[in-house]
């Protein structure tokens, strides 16, 4: 009885008077978006001349300072924090919504937006999540090349990377990530999920080059290039074509790619056997007739 009358005196304080030191947490708005986006967080409030507001980025366990706003004033930017340099805007300095420019998934995160007033604190909270494009545009053809199996070919960007670009290389109609340079970082990774580039990939950190070393006949196809940073987005497509090497190889390294990616049923693998098999019997007899000819 005590604590439900505790309660309706904090509720009617508050109502009437506002209560020293209460924090509204607000819910947490979840948002989504790609690399090279740009996401605007809105407040969805507006600030009062002697309120202040803050921006805080959450790592981890770490809270850092991006913005301060004092009197409709930005009077701090985050750019301490390299993640962030050149980044970060104050759309409208009334409402506080903060705009996050050239996004990476470095910038994954929670971002506080706290409003500090004379009768407590406001809260909104947001939950942004930063994904690889899937989306590749078409930029047309920059060169073709054709090599034999065993040979290396190497793709160029033809620029001097900058300390803001960041360089995806992708491969065939499904655009799968293979290789990615994050300048600002000064980190490449390699992503091969089936097996067909395994070993054989290098990337220049300097150019963003691609090289494919080892080549095998598997490697044939569309490679597209694109080039991001806070200037501007360029694109490259170039088509390579691998020849050479022996039937049977090339059917058991079919057969390994199917088995690495799951996807080979028993039928696809007895078909396989089959022509590997048949091939092989077909390439007997062809050396018998030529014996038989002499």
């Amino acid at each position: 009885m005590l604590k439900k009358m505790s309660d309706v005196i904090l509720i009617c304080l508050w109502s009437q008077f506002g209560v020293i030191g209460a924090v509204v947490d607000e819910k947490l708005v979840s948002v989504s978006v790609y690399e090279e986006e740009s996401v605007t967080l809105h407040t969805d409030t507006k600030i009062l001349k002697d309120e202040r507001m803050y921006w805080r980025f959450r790592d981890k366990d770490k809270a850092i300072l991006l913005i301060e706003i004092i009197q409709y004033k930005v009077t701090y930017y985050g750019f301490t924090d390299e993640r962030f340099k050149d980044r970060l805007q104050i759309s409208d300095t009334l409402t506080g919504d903060l705009t996050v420019k050239n996004m990476r998934i470095k910038h994954t995160g929670q971002y506080d937006a706290e409003i500090q007033t004379g009768t407590g604190t406001s809260k909104k909270r947001f939950n942004v999540t930063v994904k690889v494009c899937p989306r590749v545009d078409d930029a047309g053809s920059n060169g073709s090349f054709s090599v034999k199996e065993g040979e290396s070919v190497t793709l160029h960007t033809d620029i001097q990377a900058q300390t803001d670009d960041l360089i995806l290389w992708r491969f065939g109609d499904k655009n799968v990530l293979i290789a990615k340079c994050d300048m600002e970082d000064n980190k490449i990774s390699y992503d091969d999920d089936d097996g067909r580039f395994r070993d054989r990939l290098k990337m220049n950190n300097q150019t963003g080059d691609l090289t494919i070393t080892n080549i095998i006949n598997l490697n044939t196809g569309v490679y597209k290039l694109k080039i991001i940073s806070n200037r501007e987005t360029k694109y490259k497509t170039f088509s390579v074509s691998v020849s050479g090497g022996g039937v049977v190889i090339q059917l058991w390294l079919q057969l390994a790619v199917l088995a690495v990616t799951g996807v080979a049923s028993v039928a696809a693998v007895i078909v396989l056997c089959y022509d590997i098999k048949s091939r092989r019997d077909q390439q007997k007899r062809k050396q018998t007739t030529t014996t038989s000819d002499d």
